[in-house]
C-alpha cells in the first residue's frame, strides 16, 4: 500500500512538472510568436497611407429657390486637380448635381450651386476616393 502510494506521488509530481514544463515551452512560443507579429504589424501599419478624407461646408442653411449657396471644404490624402463632383439625395440614391470643381494645390474646395427644388435638400460631395458627410440646405419658394 506504501509504494502503491509513493508511486501515484510520483506519478502526479511527474506529470505536474511536464505540465509546467510544457506550459513554460508554450509561453515562450507565444511570447516568440508575440513578438513576431508586433514587429510585422508595425511594418504594415507604417506602410499604410491615411485614408482619404473630403469635408463639406455650406454658407447657408436656408436659401430662397434659385439661390446660390456655396460649398467649401478641405481634403485630406486627395491629390491636387482631382475632381470634386456634387451630388444630391433624391429618392435615397445620391445623384451627381451639375456642379463641379477641382482639389487645389492647397488641399481645398470650393463650389457653389443652384436648386429649384423646394424643402430640404441634402448635398454631399464625392471624389474617386472619398466621400464627404451630408449637408442639408432648406430652400423656400
Amino acid at each position: 500500500m506504501r509504494v502503491r502510494s509513493q508511486l501515484v506521488r510520483r506519478s502526479v509530481a511527474v506529470i505536474a512538472g511536464l505540465t509546467v514544463a510544457g506550459g513554460a515551452v508554450a509561453l515562450g512560443t507565444v511570447q516568440a510568436n508575440a513578438a513576431t507579429t508586433a514587429g510585422h504589424s508595425a511594418q504594415v501599419s507604417s506602410s499604410v497611407a491615411a485614408a482619404p478624407t473630403i469635408s463639406i461646408k455650406s454658407d447657408k442653411t436656408t436659401a430662397k429657390a434659385w439661390a446660390k449657396v456655396a460649398f467649401t471644404g478641405k481634403t485630406t490624402g486627395i491629390a491636387a486637380n482631382t475632381a470634386v463632383q456634387v451630388q444630391r439625395l433624391e429618392n435615397g440614391k445620391w445623384v451627381n448635381f451639375p456642379a463641379t470643381t477641382k482639389v487645389t494645390s492647397k488641399a481645398t474646395y470650393s463650389v457653389w450651386v443652384q436648386s429649384g427644388r423646394v424643402g430640404v435638400n441634402k448635398f454631399r460631395v464625392v471624389t474617386a476616393k472619398a466621400a464627404s458627410a451630408a449637408v442639408s440646405v432648406n430652400v423656400t419658394k
